[in-house]
């Protein structure tokens, strides 16, 4: 079963699941599994830093993508789009909140491009199913919050990253060693912080921090 698909199940698992008992768990344990999930992604991020193996690259990948990525408010603009969306086409039928903040924690985190790529060009699952059982877990914990919208970020799941997983054949030159390292670098410096934001340690904003994977391509690919 490819990645996208086991995500997706899993998801719409842990929502029916957080509606029918979810909400008899008290807040305190809801808590505390949100803060182990939030340390397994700061270790996932940190075990996936440490393959960068050209740290000065890296550096300005990321310094000079977070700037880019909020001179263009990318993570600002992705919230209102969203809320505009709701407002327009599920307006009072569900909650939305949920499925937009699901969909958010779900699908625009490096996580979900790291790991769709790999598991499209090297059949390389382990990431993105690693990401599966923590979004199977914190989809239980939001829909017993937000109600049955969290599980329609199932379908948001299933097309992101069903995408990127297909045509992941068409991002060969991403197959090297040496890009692969620079990759996975960049992007588990941005998985770190998603778990600093799981743990409510800072907020960051690291959907302004996507555009440091562009770059650091681009910088490997000129090098050659």
């Amino acid at each position: 079963m490819k990645g996208y698909l086991f995500n997706s199940l899993l998801v719409v698992a842990g929502s029916v699941l957080g509606l029918l008992v979810g909400k008899k768990i008290h807040d305190d344990v809801k808590e505390n599994v949100f803060i182990v999930l939030g340390l397994v992604t700061a270790f996932v991020g940190i075990k996936m830093s440490l393959q960068g193996r050209d740290i000065i690259p890296m550096v300005f990948s990321l310094v000079l993508g977070t700037f880019l990525g909020s001179i263009l408010k990318l993570e600002d603009r992705l919230h209102g789009y969203l809320n505009r969306l709701n407002d327009s086409y599920l307006p009072g039928t569900y909650d939305i909140e949920g499925f937009l903040v699901a969909s958010t924690l779900f699908c625009v985190g490096s996580m979900t491009i790291i790991g769709s790529l790999k598991d499209g060009l090297y059949n390389d699952g382990t990431l993105i199913r690693t990401k599966s059982v923590m979004d199977g877990f914190a989809s239980f914990i939001l829909a017993s919050r937000y109600g049955p919208s969290v599980a329609l970020s199932a379908i948001t799941i299933f097309f992101v990253q069903g995408i990127l997983t297909t045509f992941s054949g068409a991002l060969t030159f991403l197959a090297t060693e040496q890009m692969m390292h620079d990759i996975d670098g960049v992007g588990g410096i941005i998985v770190f912080a998603i778990g600093f934001n799981l743990l409510k340690l800072k907020t960051i904003k690291t959907i302004d921090m996507l555009p440091g994977l562009v770059l650091i391509v681009v910088y490997r690919l000129w090098r050659g």
